[in-house]
């Protein structure tokens, strides 16, 4: 039993280390500020700070709201399309664990967003780039889900989840959509980590910190 409970733990302690490398990799290559390699306060104030951001908008938190911030780079791209715009979000969502015992959670929600005009062309970039990315990335995490979006049988955009081991939601999510209304195209990446002290943490169950 106890040799049981020690592979356990040797497999759980392998997809937490296996994603840990990749999630630092997608924030220094796609994030001008990465969370993962300085202190938390030093993160916010150089995204906040930021000179190549413009159209920035901030919310600082308070008893009654999170922290949310947004900005749009005037010459940063990460991307290998070229996008009309690529803009910048750092917010925080407050999580319910569980719903019974009344136990609420915070993680940070850091996107980027690269944005093509309408039509094929555009289309077929941010998806080339949705597919790209998952070639990449999807064998480095312990589990993912892949959700269609569709308006009958017109898939409009999709959505990877990648998941970790012990991890009770998503480090990091990767998604590309039509968006019909503004007549524009997006790809974008979506970051989610934890607060520990002043450094940011995968967002897994409590009993595995």
């Amino acid at each position: 039993m106890k040799k049981l409970i020690f592979i356990a733990g040797l497999a759980l302690l392998s997809g937490y280390s296996n994603a840990q490398p990749a999630l630092e990799q997608v924030a220094k290559y796609y994030f001008r500020s990465n969370p993962f390699a300085q202190e938390i306060s030093s993160f916010l104030q150089q995204l906040i700070n930021d000179p190549s951001l413009t159209n920035t908008r901030i919310l600082k938190r308070t008893d009654t709201s999170l922290f949310y911030f947004t900005g749009e780079y005037k010459n940063f791209n990460p991307f290998f399309f070229k996008p009309e715009m690529t803009s910048v979000i750092l917010s925080e969502k407050e999580l319910i664990l569980n719903d019974s015992l009344n136990i609420f959670d915070t993680v940070f929600v850091y996107q980027i967003a690269g944005y093509t005009a309408g039509g094929k062309e555009g289309e077929n970039d941010v998806q080339q780039e949705f597919k790209r990315f998952d070639r990449k990335y999807l064998k480095k995490f312990a589990t993912n889900e892949l959700i269609g979006l569709k308006t009958g049988n017109i898939t409009y955009g999709e959505i990877r989840n990648y998941y970790i081991t012990a991890s009770y939601l998503s480090p990091l999510s990767v998604a590309w959509q039509v968006i019909g209304n503004y007549k524009r195209n997006v790809f974008v990446i979506t970051l989610r980590f934890k607060m520990n002290g002043n450094f940011a943490v995968l967002p897994i169950t409590p009993d595995h910190f």
